[in-house]
């Protein structure tokens, strides 16, 4: 196995993972409102969106284990519950937000289609990965993730090279560095973490990645991958 390889690709699958609506949308959004504290309001959010994540994959290498395992740690009901909660919660929030977000912002202004059609297309699509799981990272990381990359560093650069406009004032209701932080919760990585991890331990344990040691080193390095291109992002 080619581990400097498979650890770039599992580290693309990982940020392809983690990046969805949330990370679209709130960055430019604070950093609009923010003015001079833009700062603080990116480290603030890079703690919660970036670094809280990379500290789950950190765990899932040491532990290597499912979600239930994390939980175990403190009791089986504790870990039932909270499973329970975090699944409920991507259900209802962070998973539907990523269709809205496609429809509002590629599908709406250009064609006169109903929300519930892009929604259908898009799980669709999900719906084909999800059952892909045994090559799920391998698609990720050599595909869709460059093209995502691409993507987003050509609006960056399109940005960063046209006339800037004024810089409001920061117009933030509580310090920039908390509205960072709880900005950055709302993409929700920090709990995605978790979930995302125990995906790389049964694509690692599927490839047939065998040591304990082997894993470790993949998962943490790639977590880094990941995380890294999070906070360029």
């Amino acid at each position: 196995m080619n581990n400097r390889r498979t650890i770039l690709i599992i580290g693309f699958a990982i940020f392809a993972s983690f990046f969805g609506a949330g990370n679209l949308i709130l960055p430019p959004h604070l950093g609009f409102n923010s003015g001079s504290d833009w700062w603080l309001v990116t480290l603030g959010f890079v703690t919660s969106a970036a670094i809280i994540p990379l500290l789950a994959l950190f765990g899932h290498a040491k532990l290597q284990g499912t979600m239930l395992d994390f939980g175990n740690k403190v009791s089986p009901i504790f870990s039932l519950v909270f499973c329970l909660c975090v699944y409920t919660i991507a259900i209802a929030l962070p998973i539907p937000r990523t269709a809205a977000v496609t429809h509002e912002m590629s599908i709406m202004p250009f064609f006169n289609t109903s929300s519930l059609l892009t929604s259908s297309i898009y799980f669709g699509f999900a719906f084909f990965f999800v059952m892909k799981r045994d090559s799920i990272l391998s698609i990720l990381g050599k595909f869709l993730t460059p093209l995502i990359v691409l993507i987003l560093l050509t609006i960056i650069l399109i940005s960063v090279f046209t006339a800037p406009g004024v810089m409001n004032p920061s117009v933030l209701k509580s310090p920039a560095i908390i509205a960072g932080l709880l900005e950055g919760y709302q993409t929700y990585d920090a709990l995605g973490g978790i979930l995302i991890g125990g995906v790389v331990i049964i694509s690692l344990n599927i490839e047939g990645t065998s040591t304990f040691e082997e894993r470790k080193s993949i998962i943490a390095k790639s977590g880094l991958v990941a995380a890294t291109g999070l906070f360029i992002v």
